[in-house]
């Protein structure tokens, strides 16, 4: 079916430097998540890209501040806020999806860099107000219970810091992923007054995201005692005692002779080999299905009235001729389905947001 929004009414459209190790990954090597793809799956190269939707939520203290809000970065004078960092985060997180590169690490045989076809869509921006919850959920222990559109979207939580640990990057569990360096990388690059030290962050969204597509860490997890058959389980990375045998550096956290695998966290990580995507496609195919861009659980939903930040999933979305919807207050509206209608009353005001984006079903 075509891609159709149908508007029946007028829509008013009212006017200290970065530690260089500091992404280390919480998410335990055993964890459930890393073991759920099938083996045997065939990876198609030529395959269509598979879109996951994702939602940015930001713990903030009941006052607003600790963190991105609506309207501010609550540290700079910058015209920045957490819906600009999410689109932002988004955006780059594409880039680097886009990029693979061949192993640095080569197990005997050479490895292809095959292209690994995933993107991410926003699908929702939500603000939390509760300082309990601000200074509750900051470690790998606690990652926030709280989500919006369970079994469709993978959840982001914003942490300002970890609570104890300042190299801590993220963690990884089922459909959340809580990022303790994002906030404190951003800020870091506004002294320094360079935006690469923010963008390097995608790097480890994209490394966590991976743990949530069923990819475990590819040496890291043997160090700093390991074993000499210590590895990840897929027959075409390296073993830890093939790595030793080539003269390589298994737990060199930078440099030529370390790792530069997506799913180490090391500096370089850019690289998946064709099992690691193989194995990260099983699982979108598999348990991670409904989260693609393209599939939908509801048929239908009328949305008839707004009153803080929402995220809508249907193939049919209509907003009905008795609806009032008025978006303000700089909140946001999100909208993913096959096709839209609009019959009913519908205002976005000055500096809120309605977000609409359109995917033809691919059941």
């Amino acid at each position: 079916m075509k891609k159709n929004i149908i508007l029946i009414v007028f829509i008013v459209l009212s006017n200290n430097l970065l530690n260089a190790q500091g992404d280390e990954c919480l998410t335990p090597p055993d964890n459930s998540v890393q073991r759920n793809a099938n083996s045997n799956y065939v990876y198609d190269p030529n395959g269509p890209i598979k879109t996951i939707r994702v939602n940015f939520h930001y713990l903030l203290k009941d006052d607003g501040t600790g963190n991105f809000n609506e309207t501010s970065d609550n540290y700079s004078n910058r015209l920045y806020n957490g819906y600009m960092y999410a689109d932002d985060m988004v955006d780059w997180c594409n880039q680097h999806w886009n990029i693979n590169i061949e192993l640095r690490h080569m197990p005997i045989s050479h490895v292809p860099a095959l292209p690994k076809k995933v993107q991410l869509q926003l699908c929702g921006v939500f603000f939390h107000r509760n300082t309990n919850d601000y200074y509750t959920y900051n470690t790998e222990y606690n990652i926030p219970p709280f989500v919006e559109n369970s079994g469709e979207v993978l959840n982001f939580f914003i942490i300002y810091a970890h609570r104890t640990n300042p190299s801590a990057g993220g963690v990884a569990s089922g459909e959340r992923i809580s990022m303790f360096n994002a906030y404190r990388n951003y800020k870091t690059s506004v002294d320094v007054n360079n935006n690469w030290v923010n963008q390097e962050t995608k790097k480890t969204f994209n490394h966590e995201l991976g743990h949530l597509f069923s990819l475990p860490h590819a040496i890291q997890n043997c160090c700093p005692n390991p074993y000499n058959n210590c590895d990840d389980g897929i027959a075409d990375t390296p073993t830890y005692s093939e790595l030793l045998s080539l003269g390589y550096l298994p737990c060199e956290w930078n440099g030529i002779l370390g790792s530069n695998n997506l799913m180490d966290y090391v500096a370089d990580k850019y690289a998946l080999s064709p099992m690691q995507i193989a194995r990260m496609h099983a699982c979108i195919d598999g348990t991670k299905l409904y989260y693609r861009n393209c599939k939908y659980k509801t048929q239908s939903l009328n949305i008839t009235n707004f009153t803080m930040n929402k995220a809508y999933i249907a193939k049919q979305v209509t907003i009905p001729s008795a609806s009032n919807i008025v978006v303000a207050n700089n909140s946001a509206l999100f909208i993913n389905a096959e096709e839209v209608t609009i019959v009913g009353s519908f205002e976005v005001q000055s500096s809120s947001i309605l977000n609409i984006e359109t995917v033809s079903s691919c059941d």
